[in-house]
This record gives structure tokens, C-alpha cells and sequence, in this order.
């Protein structure tokens, strides 16, 4: 039983001693690799101008019959990451590790609603650098391709939603590079909810 004991205390120490030598601060969830650029993420939020998401442009939904007229053509939807970021060591003569720049981000959409449309992942490149504070980026969220797609696997009967509108889950996994190029990785997600939302305009 001593030896165990032994054998338990050496691990704590070893642990403790670890934990001392990674140094404070840690990156807000969705952030990694903190220590080795230099930069704590704070926070990230996705957002968009409507999680109702229109993938289709009826051709006579306006006005009044007999004089109907088309929606709004269909538009590239966007979402915007705000990142709130801050450099750890606030020491005037260390070299900032700002800017930081979102080289590229891994785009993932999933649906717990059964039958859903597929929408294939893909890697966006979005060049956007933040800086120390609060900084946004206009990211793709669904292009007009993917939203004709999604409208034609839906009304051709390929796929038959149990619930529609139908409700995905879009996850961002990007890449970022400090000013002296070391490499971290930041994220989040947001829900969106697709369907021919009825759009006229004015």
C-alpha cells in the first residue's frame, strides 16, 4: 500500500508540475493551440442576417392574381464570426502577435431531421485578418449553387424531409496564422432553417 501511495503522489507532483509549466490562459471554446500563437480567443459567435435561409425564387408569388410577379431573385447567404481576441502577454515590448489571419475554414452542415436533403461539406478561404479586440468576418454560408441544389433534391422527391422548413446545423472549423506564422485553430456554429421562404420585396 506504501508504494501506491508513493507511486499516486509522484503523479500529482508530476501533474502539478505540468500544469505550472503551460503557463496561464486558455482559449474560449471553439479555440486551440493558445499558448504556442500568443493569441486568447475570447469568444466566437456566428450569426447571420436570417437564420431563414430562401433556396427558391418562385417565379409567380407576388402581387395579386391575376397580375403575380416574381420573388426576389435568390442571393448568396452569408454569415458573419465575430471574434473577440486578445494577446497574452500585454507586455509593450513583446512582439505582437497580431494580426492574425483565418487562412482557411473546414464548413460542415448536419440535420437530425430524417430524410433531410444531403449538403455536401466544403473549405472556404475567407483572407480575413482580426486584431486584438473584437473583429467580424463575412464568411459563405450557403451560395446560390447549394441553395438550387437543396430546392431540387427537395421538390423532385430525391429526398422527403420529415420536417419542413428543415432545421441543419453549420459548423465552422477554420485555421489561423499569427503575424510571425504560427499556426491556431478557432470555430463555432449556428442553426439554420431552409425552405421557400416567401420573399417579395419592397
Amino acid at each position: 500500500m506504501k508504494v501506491r501511495h508513493f507511486s499516486f503522489l509522484l503523479m500529482l507532483i508530476f501533474a502539478a508540475a505540468s500544469l505550472a509549466s503551460c503557463g496561464g490562459g486558455g482559449g474560449a471554446p471553439g479555440a486551440g493551440d493558445t499558448n504556442k500563437t500568443e493569441i486568447l480567443i475570447q469568444s466566437v459567435l456566428l450569426s447571420a442576417e436570417s437564420d431563414d435561409i430562401d433556396v427558391f425564387s418562385n417565379p409567380a408569388a407576388c402581387g395579386t392574381p391575376p397580375d403575380l410577379t416574381p420573388e426576389s431573385p435568390l442571393t448568396d447567404a452569408n454569415a458573419t464570426l465575430d471574434i473577440n481576441a486578445t494577446a497574452i502577454n500585454q507586455d509593450p515590448a513583446f512582439l505582437s502577435p497580431f494580426p492574425a489571419n483565418i487562412e482557411s475554414c473546414f464548413v460542415t452542415y448536419t440535420s437530425a431531421v430524417i430524410g433531410a436533403p444531403i449538403i455536401e461539406s466544403k473549405m472556404i478561404y475567407p483572407n480575413c485578418s482580426f486584431i486584438d479586440g473584437v473583429t467580424s468576418c463575412t464568411l459563405d454560408l450557403l451560395n446560390i449553387a447549394r441553395k438550387t441544389q437543396w430546392w431540387d433534391d427537395f421538390s423532385s422527391g430525391k429526398f422527403a424531409p420529415a420536417e419542413y422548413p428543415t432545421k441543419y446545423t453549420v459548423s465552422y472549423s477554420c485555421k489561423y496564422q499569427n503575424s510571425y506564422g504560427k499556426e491556431g485553430q478557432l470555430g463555432g456554429r449556428m442553426d439554420i432553417d431552409l425552405a421557400d421562404w416567401l420573399s417579395c420585396g419592397g
